[in-house]
């Protein structure tokens, strides 16, 4: 998230894998936007970050920028995270996650946090495992994919 807010003009697309997963992350946004706007405020990693090889990658991204931190300050205390996302990240495309089945109750909440940017989703994804590329990701919200397995393989005794 903190690299994402440091280099936010760069950042064509958010996502996850579950809308339900991505709308933890806006939560977390709106728990922890002032440590974050600390950090890049002045440049320094919180202590609360502990692990060596993350608090050297993001070091390298994360300098002091108090005029996008107070921008981004601005912008969590108005209280309405209504187009946070495309306001936060102003270039952004669409939001990557997966609506279908159970996740479609999410698209609402989505269209809010998005200003209704495009809710793509490249793939389909069962809480188990991957099995289909979406080709036509663009074409609706709602995909519909068909695979076709061939019958596995038994062992005979």
């Amino acid at each position: 998230m903190l690299c994402g807010l440091c280099q936010n003009k760069e950042v064509l697309w958010v996502g996850g894998v579950f809308a339900s997963g991505f709308i933890r992350a806006i939560w977390f946004l709106k728990k922890h936007w002032a440590l974050l706007c600390k950090d890049i405020r002045i440049g320094t990693l919180n202590p609360q970050t502990t692990d060596p090889s993350v608090r050297e990658a993001v070091m390298k991204i994360l300098k002091p920028d108090p005029k996008l931190a107070d921008f981004i300050e601005a912008e969590c205390c108005r209280g309405c995270w209504q187009r946070i996302i495309t306001t936060l990240w102003p270039n952004i495309k669409y939001v990557d996650v997966i609506v279908t089945g159970t996740m479609s109750q999410y698209i609402p909440t989505l269209d809010y946090y998005s200003n209704g940017l495009p809710l793509v989703c490249t793939m389909y994804a069962p809480s188990k495992c991957y099995f289909g590329v979406n080709l036509n990701f663009f074409a609706n919200r709602v995909m519909s994919l068909t695979l076709s397995f061939p019958p596995w393989p038994t062992s005979s005794s």
